[in-house]
């Protein structure tokens, strides 16, 4: 009986230092910010992830090293560059196809549009920070997309009535043919919408 109460008693002990030692030991969370208002919270489990994905906590007491991003920011503005480039030989084709006369409406009729669909995109940025607070991410959703279309398919309908039929097809097919050339040559490429 001795026996068995020392060994109850051990086995207790044991289960009672695990849980201590668990509770004690609570994965970690850092707030890992980046550049955009989105927090990632990372947590330090208790298996081994490769070295990409660790995340490294700084040491109480030292300040955390500022990383040196400049061949980042270099190859955004590179890349930015490259998008004006290929926007601007866009334009210049439209154009071509438009016309000089109705060429200032077309460019018009784009701000609009790209106005339009930023204020859509406010509009339902604003709709979900009601509904979720100021701290969510989302990723574009099929409404988003769909309410931008619809914005798109009626800025193309009044320039369908602008440079009549016979340009709008010729528009149509340059545009189409030029965004296919974007994607072949450009991992990150624009695509023209209007």
């Amino acid at each position: 009986m001795k026996k068995k109460v020392i060994i109850i008693i051990f086995i207790l002990l044991i289960s009672v230092g695990w849980f201590v030692y668990r509770a004690l030991r609570v994965p970690l969370e850092k707030v890992v910010e980046t550049d955009s208002d989105i927090k990632v919270i990372a947590t330090n489990t208790f298996t081994i992830a490769p070295p990409s994905l660790k995340v490294h906590a700084p040491i109480a007491g030292t300040a955390p090293e500022e990383k040196k991003n400049y061949r980042v920011r270099e190859t955004e503005d590179e890349q930015f560059e490259v998008f004006d480039k290929l926007e601007s030989a866009w334009l210049l084709k439209a154009q071509e196809i438009i016309g000089a006369d109705k060429y200032a409406l077309y460019l018009d009729m784009r701000n609009r549009n790209e106005k339009e669909k930023m204020q859509a995109y406010k509009e339902y940025h604003d709709y979900l920070r009601q509904k979720y607070g100021d701290k969510f991410s989302y990723n574009i959703t099929d409404d988003q997309s769909a309410r931008e279309k619809q914005i798109n398919q009626r800025y193309l309908k009044d320039l369908l009535k602008l440079i009549g039929p016979e340009k709008f097809k010729n528009y149509t097919a340059t545009k189409d043919q030029f965004n296919e050339e974007m994607r072949r040559k450009n991992k990150e490429s624009i695509q023209i919408e209007f």
